[in-house]
């Protein structure tokens, strides 16, 4: 099993070095792509932002341009969005997002793929998979992307809430709406709890992960998962907050199992063949422990081509006396004159020169 998983692994990663950029743009286009559709589906309002070749032709500009313009672009359709259902909802989204903004591009600006990945993953009912896959690869200034990714998932969830609630105020309920708004959005108390479970379970698998034990990232991963299931429960129980049991088990149960894969595909190593150096200089004593990979031998085949006549011929082998030389041996020594014979007797002599 573990050889086929291999296998399978070193094929993927030939097949990208052979072709990194035709599929880091595939890659690029689909995570825009899927991002857009995901705005689309959950507000809709804006013919111009929900129309799907606009859509299509935006993602295949984001998939040749750095991930901060995909950010970039998916910010600016949901305020083309929200300005369709009210104008107090996108400004006040606008304001929060230009923070927000400010912040990833100070603290984490390559890492817009998470940003993207987090509400993908709330659409999917496995939110519980984002510290996992932030800790293990980002580490903690992912916390960031991740919290903003979270803020961008609860506002357009609460674009049908908020529409079903607008005949509720008037022109005069100005306060009343903008206090609504902030109440479901910036003060989102779920929204809030998501974000801390996420930043404090991010924060245990990056540590347990650079331990020096062994499966120190296995470990990570299920120790991650489990403080983290426990953190929601704590936490929603405290806050009065309502939360559905089942869709937590399975998403732990799936974050998990991505946990282990994307270990196995970013670092799978061999515990079994471990050895530990100890050596030191003029200043220093030093404690090495070298944890070797699991890689598939390439075995390097070389194929020779054997003349069948090469191998027939006697071990005391005189080309002039078999082609019709009759004083081999001398200066003078007579070539074939027949044209089949004389590319015979070339193709032995370069045969023996191959086998000297």
């Amino acid at each position: 099993m573990m050889t086929e998983l291999l296998k399978i692994k070193d094929f993927l990663q030939r097949l990208y070095e052979k072709y990194d950029m035709l599929i880091s743009r595939v890659i690029r286009f689909a995570a825009a792509f899927v991002a857009f559709m995901l705005i689309r589906g959950m507000t809709g309002y804006n013919q111009l932002a929900s129309n799907v070749l606009i859509l299509i032709l935006i993602s295949v500009v984001c998939a040749f341009l750095p991930t901060g313009v995909t950010v970039l672009s998916g910010c600016a359709l949901i305020i083309l969005q929200l300005y369709e259902i009210s104008v107090e909802f996108a400004l006040i989204t606008l304001a929060v997002l230009l923070i927000l903004l400010m912040v990833y591009y100070v603290f984490a600006p390559k890492t817009g793929w998470v940003l993207l990945l987090t509400p993908v993953l709330f659409m999917l009912h496995i939110p519980y998979a984002v510290p996992v896959i932030v800790g293990l690869t980002v580490g903690i200034s992912g916390i960031v992307p991740a919290f903003f990714g979270t803020y961008l998932y609860f506002c357009l969830y609460f674009c049908k809430e908020f529409t079903a609630s607008a005949s509720m105020f008037g022109d005069g309920d100005l306060v009343q709406k903008i206090v609504f708004i902030m109440d479901n959005t910036i003060m989102n108390k779920e929204m809030l709890v998501m974000g801390i479970v996420f930043a404090a379970a991010t924060v245990l698998v990056f540590i347990i992960k650079s331990f020096s034990i062994d499966h120190s990232r296995t470990i990570a991963v299920v120790t991650g998962s489990v403080v983290e299931a426990v953190l929601v429960i704590m936490s929603h129980v405290m806050m009065n907050l309502t939360f559905n049991m089942l869709w937590l088990i399975i998403g732990c149960a799936v974050s998990v199992a991505i946990g282990l894969a994307l270990n196995f595909f970013i670092l799978s190593v061999d515990y079994s063949r471990t050895e530990r150096v100890q050596f030191e200089d003029d200043d220093y004593y030093y404690y090495v422990k070298a944890v070797p990979k699991f890689n598939m031998a390439v075995t390097d085949i070389k194929i020779k081509k054997i003349n069948s006549r090469a191998d027939e011929k006697p071990k005391n082998y005189n080309l002039h006396d078999t082609y019709g030389a009759d004083n081999y041996g001398t200066n003078d020594a007579a070539e074939p004159e027949d044209i089949k014979r004389r590319k015979a007797y070339e193709q032995d002599m370069l045969n023996l020169e191959d086998e000297e």
